[in-house]
Formats: C-alpha cells, sequence, structure tokens
C-alpha cells in the first residue's frame, strides 16, 4: 500500500515538473526577443593585484562566450581616471564602501565575485544592460520587459502563507498527533515541537529546491495571470480538500511511531513530502510568483523563511493551547473557508498588479 501510494506522489511530483516545462517553453515561443540576441552592456573595474579580481574576469570571459553580443568594458583601477568613474558609480548609488571587482549592469551593482557570478547570467537574460551603464542617469528596462519588478510584493506572499498555513490537512495531522501523544504536557511540548520543526525544515528545504527549479525557465509575461486565476481556482478547490485518502495509512503510521522528539522531527518533515498535493498549492503559486522578481539568494532565503514562519504559526498556536490544557475544537470547514477567502483575495490581487 505505501509503495504503491509513494509511486503515485512521485508521478504526481512528475506532472508537476511537466507542467512547470511547459509553461516555461510556452514563455519562450512568445518571448519576442532571447536575451542572447540583445545587445548587452556591462563595465568592469578591476585591480591588477587581485585574485579575485581575475577569478571574476575569468567568469566574465565564459558569460562572453555564451553572450556574442555583450560588450564588456574593462577598468583597470591603478589608473587615476579609471578609479575616479569607479568612484562616480559608487557615489551615484549613495554607496560609500568601495570595493572591487565589481561590475555595473543597467542600474545594477555586483560588488564581489560572488555577486558577479551569482547575478550577472540571470541579469543578463532578464536583458539588463541593454544600454551601457552611466553614473548619472538610471537605465530603463528593456522594451517590453517592464513586468520585472523591483521588489516582490510581500502582502500577496503573506496571503499565500495565511492561506496555506490554515489548510486543515497540516493542523489536522498535528492534533492526531497530539491525541495519540496523551496528557502528558512535557511530552506535548516536546514531541509536538519537533513535529513543527521538522514540518518547517522540510517544508522550507522543498521551498529551496522548487524555487531554483523555477528560476531556471523564462516565464511568460503573463504568468501573474495564470498565477492569479491559479489561486482563484484553488480558493475554490480548498472548500473541499482533504488529506487524500491513499496517504491516510502512511501518516497514521508515522504518527503512531513518533514516540520521541527525534522520531517526531522526522516524521514532521515526512509528513511535509506526502502531504505536499494537499498543502502545497499555495506554496507553489508563491515561488513562481518570486521567479518574476529581481531576488538575489539572501533575499529568497528570507522570503522563505517568512513564508515558512507563517505556515506553522497555526501549529503553533494549537500546541500552545494543547500545552496549556486547552483542547481546541477546530472545525474544518471554517478553516477551508479561511483559507479559500484568502486564496481568493490574493487571486484577485495579483491579476491586478
Amino acid at each position: 500500500m505505501e509503495n504503491n501510494f509513494m509511486k503515485k506522489t512521485f508521478a504526481a511530483l512528475l506532472f508537476v515538473a511537466a507542467i512547470v516545462l511547459g509553461v516555461s517553453f510556452v514563455g519562450s515561443a512568445h518571448s519576442s526577443v532571447d536575451a542572447k540576441d540583445v545587445h548587452q552592456c556591462i563595465y568592469f573595474f578591476y585591480s591588477k593585484g587581485c585574485h579575485s579580481c581575475v577569478e571574476a574576469d575569468n567568469y566574465i570571459k565564459t558569460v562572453e562566450a555564451k553572450y556574442p553580443l555583450l560588450e564588456v568594458v574593462r577598468y583597470e583601477i591603478s589608473n587615476k581616471t579609471n578609479y575616479a568613474l569607479l568612484i562616480e558609480f559608487y557615489n551615484s548609488r549613495n554607496i560609500g564602501t568601495y570595493r572591487w571587482p565589481v561590475v555595473f549592469i543597467g542600474n545594477e551593482i555586483l560588488p564581489g565575485k560572488e555577486e558577479i557570478q551569482s547575478r550577472l547570467e540571470p541579469l543578463l537574460e532578464n536583458k539588463t544592460g541593454w544600454v551601457c551603464p552611466s553614473p548619472n542617469a538610471s537605465v530603463p528596462p528593456y522594451p517590453g520587459d517592464e513586468q520585472h519588478s523591483e521588489g516582490t510584493p510581500i502582502a500577496v506572499i503573506a496571503g499565500m502563507a495565511f492561506a496555506d498555513s490554515m489548510n486543515p490537512c497540516a493542523i489536522t495531522v498535528l492534533l492526531l498527533l497530539i491525541a495519540a501523544i496523551g496528557a502528558s504536557t512535557a511530552g506535548t511540548w516536546k514531541i509536538g515541537g519537533a513535529y513543527i520543526a521538522g514540518n518547517f525544515v522540510a517544508y522550507l528545504t522543498i521551498g529551496l529546491g522548487l524555487f531554483a527549479f523555477l528560476h531556471q525557465f523564462e516565464m511568460p509575461a503573463y504568468l501573474n495571470k495564470i498565477i492569479g486565476g491559479a489561486a482563484i481556482a484553488l480558493a475554490i478547490y480548498t472548500l473541499f480538500s482533504k488529506i487524500p485518502a491513499q496517504s491516510r495509512p502512511v501518516v497514521k503510521k508515522l504518527i503512531n511511531k513518533s514516540t520521541t522528539a527525534p522520531l517526531s522531527f522526522l516524521a514532521g518533515a515526512a509528513i511535509s513530502a506526502v502531504e505536499l498535493p494537499c498543502t502545497g498549492g499555495p506554496y507553489f503559486l508563491a515561488l513562481a510568483l518570486m521567479t518574476q522578481y529581481d531576488m538575489g539568494s539572501a533575499e529568497v532565503i528570507a522570503y522563505l523563511l517568512f513564508y515558512n514562519l507563517i505556515f506553522v504559526a497555526p501549529l503553533v498556536a494549537v500546541l500552545v493551547l494543547w500545552g496549556r490544557g486547552i483542547a481546541p475544537k477546530i472545525p474544518k470547514s471554517h478553516i477551508r473557508i479561511v483559507s479559500a477567502a484568502l486564496l481568493f483575495s490574493v487571486g484577485m490581487i495579483i491579476l491586478l498588479i
């Protein structure tokens, strides 16, 4: 039975992956101009005696080979004129600490080898730098690509997270776990807390993996409309959602084995993966939305931590109430209504932004 369920879960994940690939190919088909066919320009400031500068320059040379129309203007800063230009660029961006190697592309600054290696190609793919950078004027986005915004709408991400957190699947499993623990307050805090921690860590890890996967593809300009419509459709589905029948024996077995904190942590992590078809809709939509915005690695991690803290907040609330001797009675229908209302609202917002 378990092997059959795992096969079905794996098949479902492959189906989701196929959808993502299909969307990405549709997006590529509708993209009027490939980034490699666009003349782009970057300014690269470096020092001769700098080891990281040499590594950054070697990396940039590999990028030049991929982008035939890329113009790289190199400035060696032992030259006083070049150094003055570097300072002018930094000062125009209100940055008082001068670092090199550094790349200026469009309105973006990539200080240090790591920033250059992690962000240069994604920016080129977004057609950033279609004109050479200037310290005195901002560079407009490439015509037709104005949909790439500078900041992710945090309210929309929070709405997705709250809708996800109110999904009855995760709350139901926690209530079953606490009921299995018994009346011991110490056991409730210890095992219940470990379960929530496992849930948090696994869901965060899944999110990082999915975001990295989605970020490989060029999504269509109208992806926001797809996400908004999908959120509204998901809101309707949420009204009738429940733990899939085929996964219930697996969930029950994991709960029964959660007799210690480490086992409970592992159970929380495993159940996060098992529940993904039930709880993962808003998460997937939030991650797809995040790929539409220019975000560094630290910002991606911060948003996913923010999302997952909201996701586990109701679980923490249930655990606190039970730990204080209050057995919460949560009508599943009410949870579904709240989750559906949040998703519907978020979907409408996304359609409008």
